[in-house]
């Protein structure tokens, strides 16, 4: 044990000196301990690039499109009329091939491997459809007097139009204030067609007789159609598998006379979700629309609109994989497709952009395209609003129910971002100098195109 005498301060002992360390083995230390900083700080923040993946900005660009991982870009000619078109990389820009077209042709994507060139005629709905090889402009095969509907399954679906005079339906104006009847539908019978991409032959057909009405159900705009419903007017409900062509499910509904429209399904559908239980149809001569139970065929409800609206007309519509939606000039009111009850409604709000899990986002339908979007996310069990999102303007929807968006800073320059209306997460991926007018963007494979005042910017997405 060692004792102090507390009368006597007590001083630490002289310390030794620390050895000599050379200049040059000081700033080697140096050297590394600020290499090892500077890399922790890069990889703790990491530094996004917003300038585009690459641009096309001699403004002589009219028109863009995007698919199949590539672009079509519509060009003014120096000489003459038409447009010249020219295919790009989407990923770096390369040029691919290019054509001239004349005034009533127009080149646009099919697959991610063929394009569709198509001739309009004068009068009447027949059109000649040239396919070409996507990768090298190469034409593949033609057919005329067909009206293509787009992709289904790896091959084009159209319709034979052959002998089928255009017509132009009468429109019934009611009085104000009042509801329409529902008009009757077009009465002459119909014969769709998918067609093998490469070669144009005829994979399989189905003809729709005159009286039953044809509804498709798509999964995304890019996937197309999964679904094909027919109706008859006896109240036979059959649905086919675009894949196969198969009749995959057949009901009997308590129902018959002459339709005016049916819906089974919409865009909304989801990859892989099925059909929706309800069936939605208007009867021609009548007002409204009834609501029945696809699998046991008895009528659920019958909605009527209590005015008519030039938007939607007052029917109800499936704006969600559970939800009716009812659109009106002031605002959205949701309903429970089982039941026909009101659920909840929002004012302002007047178009459903899409839904992800218990959330719905919705914004002014009405708005036009320049102008700040008003745009929200709703509970969709309470109607209660999770998060508005102001001066933003829509450009896209992407995967996960995010959303494309731009914002102006001044006059001439924006911002453009990933936005995800449910947490209001903000990420920014392009800032674009000569921002004018309304922007014509595409997004694909995790791309986005935008034109905007003759140029052309791409960004690559978050």
């Amino acid at each position: 044990m060692i004792e102090l005498d507390p009368s006597t301060p007590w001083e630490p002992p002289e310390a030794s000196p620390p050895p000599r360390v050379p200049a040059r083995r000081r700033w080697i230390a140096l050297a590394a301990v600020g290499l090892i900083t500077a890399g922790m700080l890069v990889a703790a923040v990491p530094r996004v690039s917003t300038e585009p993946v690459f641009t096309v900005d001699d403004f002589r660009v009219l028109s863009v499109q995007a698919g199949g991982g590539r672009l079509i870009l519509g060009r003014l000619q120096p000489e003459g009329g038409g447009t010249q078109v020219e295919v790009l990389s989407l990923r770096d820009g390369t040029r691919l091939w290019s054509m001239a077209l004349d005034v009533d042709q127009h080149l646009t994507f099919l697959t991610d491997n063929v394009m569709s060139l198509v001739t309009e005629v004068p009068t009447g709905p027949a059109n000649t459809l040239t396919v070409l090889d996507a990768a090298t402009g190469e034409q593949l095969w033609q057919r005329t007097q067909v009206v293509c509907f787009g992709r289904v399954a790896g091959r084009i679906l159209v319709e034979d139009v052959a002998g089928v005079a255009e017509e132009s339906p009468a429109v019934e104006v009611p009085p104000s204030g009042e509801t329409s009847v529902n008009p009757a539908l077009e009465q002459r019978g119909r014969r769709y067609l998918v067609l093998d991409e490469r070669t144009g032959a005829t994979v399989w057909e189905i003809r729709v007789p005159k009286g039953s009405a044809a509804e498709f159900s798509w999964v995304g705009d890019s996937a197309g159609p999964a679904f094909m419903s027919e109706l008859s007017p006896t109240g036979l409900l059959q649905i086919r598998d675009l894949g196969t062509g198969a009749v995959i499910a057949t009901h009997q509904l308590d129902w018959s006379g002459t339709i005016s429209s049916l819906t089974i399904g919409d865009s909304f559908l989801e990859s892989g979700a099925a059909l929706p239980e309800q069936v939605l149809i208007a009867k021609a001569g009548e007002r409204g629309t009834d609501v029945f139970d696809r699998g046991t065929g008895r009528l659920l409800w019958h909605w009527q609109a209590e005015r008519s609206d030039a938007r939607g007309g007052g029917h109800p519509y499936p704006c969600a994989t559970d939800l009716l939606c009812v659109r009106d000039e002031s605002g959205l009111t949701f309903i429970d497709p089982r039941t026909g009850e009101r659920l909840w409604r929002v004012d302002r709000y007047n178009s459903v952009m899409g839904r992800d899990g218990d959330t719905v986002v919705a914004n002014a339908w009405a708005t036009p395209g320049n102008a700040e979007l008003p745009i929200a996310a709703f509970d969709a069990r309470t109607g209660r609003v999770v998060r508005k999102l102001e001066g933003w303007r829509f450009i896209e929807t992407v995967p996960g129910g995010r959303l494309v968006m731009w914002k102006p800073v001044d006059v001439r320059r924006a911002v453009l971002s990933v936005v995800d209306p449910r947490s209001g997460r903000v990420v920014v991926f392009g800032k674009a100098e000569g921002w004018y007018g309304i922007p014509e963007c595409h997004q694909q494979r995790n791309m986005l195109a935008c034109l905007v005042n003759g140029a052309l910017l791409v960004w690559k997405l978050p």
